[in-house]
């Protein structure tokens, strides 16, 4: 027979608990880094964004069955902003939602803000097109490391 300390039977008890979390739909992982036209890479506040320096990454989650909706601009997933707060060039950051997306096949993008709450001109500043992942019930689906791109052309004309 194994004994167990007081304080060991207690952890193994309260164990279970600590660890739940609502699983009431799937989650999504997201990863990303900020390079220049020039190939090099940039931090979220990069000098060469001005006053469009990127301080939110917005995720966008539409169902294929329902272009027409977003999951995170209609409140069925809450934690679709992650800050981009990093100031140093070449950093790998990212943002996890909680288990709140459907399940289904969905169409999942990304929109760049500035400090100011307003999109940045995609000219400004490239992200890919979103991606289509099918959302499972109680699963994460890393989508990878996202490149967005600071278009320095645009950068250099706009000064």
């Amino acid at each position: 027979m194994i004994r167990l300390a007081p304080w060991m039977a207690a952890c193994l008890l309260l164990l279970p608990q600590a660890g739940c979390e609502t699983r009431e739909g799937g989650a999504v992982e997201l990863a990303w880094v900020i390079r220049g036209t020039d190939f090099r890479a940039y931090a979220c506040n990069a000098e060469e964004l001005g006053d469009d320096a990127i301080r939110t990454v917005r995720l966008t989650i539409r169902p294929v069955s329902n272009p027409g909706t977003d999951y995170c601009a209609d409140g069925t997933v809450t934690n679709c902003d992650f800050t981009c707060d990093s100031d140093r060039a070449g950093d790998t950051l990212r943002g996890v939602t909680t288990f709140t997306i459907p399940e289904g096949a969905c169409h999942i993008g990304v929109t760049l803000l500035n400090e100011r709450g307003e999109v940045i001109p995609g000219h400004r500043v490239q992200t890919p097109e979103p991606m289509r992942k099918t959302i499972e019930q109680g699963n994460l689906t890393f989508l990878g490391v996202w490149q967005f791109v600071i278009n320095l052309q645009a950068a250099t004309a706009e000064k």
